[in-house]
């Protein structure tokens, strides 16, 4: 009887360990907030990639591990759009800088993207705090690519400016 108990022991404290670590892991927080005197936006994100029809705004989820700190004007601009490509939506909102949050919410910002399925920058130059580049977006609802040129200027590890255009 002891080896049975030993062995339920052995076998079910780690699966309510497991369990609870699960779900721990996956509960999600509530989105961040924006300043109570602005809202973010991406002047001009390309916003024309959003589907008409309603859908659910994801809520970031936790980082894993501490966010490693971009080095350079390039690494922030290909990093924002490697996190909107990967729907790590906190990710690129924390890049973007109070001053450029001021028209619309974090949700508003993840529904911008709702039917983004990849966005692909290359960079064409790069003077001081200022890159250009252009960008490929892919929409997933209607699987239309539509090219961008743009030049975002980083400051402090933030897109301070934006400013994003249709190519064709």
């Amino acid at each position: 009887m002891k080896r049975l108990a030993w062995l339920l022991a052995v076998l079910i404290v780690p699966a309510i360990l497991g369990a609870a670590g699960f779900f721990l892991i996956h509960s999600v927080p509530s989105a961040p907030a924006a300043p109570s005197d602005t809202a973010a936006t991406r002047t001009p994100a390309p916003a024309s990639t959003a589907s008409s029809t309603p859908r659910a705004t994801p809520t970031p989820r936790p980082a894993a591990r501490p966010r490693r700190h971009h080095n350079g004007p390039w690494a922030v601009v290909s990093a924002y759009y490697r996190d909107v490509s990967s729907h790590n939506y906190a990710k690129a909102w924390a890049l973007i800088s109070p001053a450029m949050a001021t028209s619309q919410t974090y949700q508003q910002f993840v529904a911008g993207y709702g039917c983004t399925s990849a966005e692909r920058p290359t960079k064409l130059s790069q003077s001081g705090h200022q890159v250009s580049f252009n960008l490929v977006v892919v929409n997933g609802c209607t699987a239309a690519t539509q090219n961008y040129t743009g030049t975002d200027t980083v400051r402090g590890g933030k897109i301070v400016a934006a400013e994003v255009t249709p190519t064709g």
